[in-house]
């Protein structure tokens, strides 16, 4: 069974442990951290989200996925001009233009 699975039946320390060994299988990977991220947001552990979500930005910061999720997270926690920057750079980088927010 994997982290995910594990997060979905509300089985949060062994998703946390799951996603843990994953992330350090595959250094290189956001998907844990993304994850991560959302089982700490959904814990209500702010730090905990941030922290993973900043590290999946940086693993792989032109994926749509992971930094609208980061974007979401900023847009409910964070100062909203941050989220409409990410968001406007998730677009910018998939579809090649910033102009569709204005």
């Amino acid at each position: 069974m994997n982290g995910v699975v594990f997060s979905k039946q509300d089985r949060y320390d062994e998703a946390l442990n799951c996603l843990l060994t994953a992330s350090e299988c595959d250094r290189s990977s956001p998907l844990p951290h993304s994850s991560m991220a959302a089982i700490y947001s959904a814990l209500g552990d702010r730090d905990g989200a941030a922290r993973h979500y900043h590290t999946a930005v940086q693993l792989a910061p032109r994926r749509p996925n992971v930094l609208l999720n980061y974007a979401m997270f900023l847009h409910k926690h964070g100062p909203p001009v941050c989220s409409n920057h990410l968001i406007g750079c998730v677009i910018y980088g998939y579809y090649g233009t910033y102009s569709l927010l204005h």
